[in-house]
């Protein structure tokens, strides 16, 4: 490897800052931010795409857990290896789709050089904030995925692969209506992603698909994805999505059958299980301030009222655990 390529591994460029060096940063989670995407063709504040193995990212960096705030497509056509989201932990060959929705903590592990197309956009380049968030609302497993990755074979393969390059070509034409083509192209990609998930069990429940789709429980778990941590209470929320409490948890006990400060309860737990085991820097104290809890020992008491365990607890035990995988 020449000397060039050694200092890339090192180091990776950030917008309005000097390159950072992230190789001696362990124990902390790398946050990457939208603006400090500035390779490929893209619009800033809107979108990016360009071919993953061009990318600049650190090889090491890639390795590290981090995450991103803005949604993320990446399809491979050839690589393999282990990603790693939140704590679970597969396998990928070629021919896959990864999808990554802003906030959720993933590493990669290539053991096969990889080649694909990587598009990364905001939530505002679909409107999210709308009163009828639409295709974003509808598309449940890019949100709440346990696996944020499908395999494609066959004809679905040969299909998905002629999307992103035109997506890939498409984003290069500085020309009037270029925003509109990109998201176009990517309409199709995420809703062929939907068919390939759900397949034709989906067809008896399409018909109520307009409701689901602008619903105010889609609604929520988009605004509490994006305003995580700052707002923690269920009025704020009713007050965001210009409604009552009392509207907000019946519709969301009716979808989910979980009230809307059950659902902040379960978020919180998922962030505080991410930074315990993945933030070894911070202290258990210092996790507590990060999620707002004013008194250490009330997140301890909330933390092991929903696990069994007190933090620091679940914290040896998961890396115990992630040690042996």
């Amino acid at each position: 490897m020449s000397a060039r390529m050694g200092r890339l591994v090192l180091f990776v460029l950030i917008e309005g800052m000097p390159a950072i060096d992230y190789s001696h940063q362990q124990g902390t989670v790398v946050q990457f931010p939208f603006s400090g995407y500035q390779q490929g063709h893209r619009r800033p504040g809107a979108f990016h795409v360009f071919r993953y193995e061009e990318s600049i990212d650190p090889r090491q960096v890639r390795a590290q857990p981090h995450r991103h705030d803005f949604y993320q497509l990446l399809w491979l056509e050839e690589g393999g290896g282990e990603l790693i989201s939140d704590f679970n932990h597969m396998r990928f060959g070629p021919k896959v789709l990864a999808f990554f929705s802003p906030g959720l903590l993933h590493a990669w592990k290539h053991e096969v050089e990889p080649r694909g197309i990587m598009f990364g956009f905001t939530p505002e380049f679909f409107h999210t904030n709308s009163d009828c968030p639409g295709l974003l609302g509808r598309l449940q497993f890019l949100h709440e995925a346990a696996e944020p990755m499908m395999a494609f074979s066959g004809e679905s393969a040969r299909e998905m692969s002629h999307w992103f390059s035109q997506l890939h070509v498409e984003a290069a034409r500085n020309l009037p209506g270029r925003d509109d083509i990109v998201r176009a192209i990517i309409t199709i990609i995420l809703s062929k992603a939907r068919q390939h998930h759900e397949g034709p069990a989906a067809e008896a429940a399409r018909s109520g698909e307009a409701t689901v789709a602008g619903s105010l429980t889609q609604r929520f778990r988009l605004a509490l994805e994006q305003h995580f941590p700052k707002l923690l209470k269920v009025s704020e929320y009713a007050r965001l999505l210009h409604v009552s409490r009392t509207h907000l948890n019946d519709d969301l006990r009716m979808r989910t059958g979980q009230t809307a400060s059950e659902l902040i309860h379960e978020r919180l737990l998922l962030e505080a299980k991410r930074l315990l085991v993945y933030s070894t820097s911070l202290t258990v104290a210092e996790v507590a301030y990060q999620l707002q809890f004013q008194d250490p020992s009330y997140f301890g008491r909330f933390f092991r009222h929903r696990t069994g365990l007190s933090p620091g607890a679940y914290r040896e035990q998961e890396l115990a655990r992630q040690a042996k995988v």
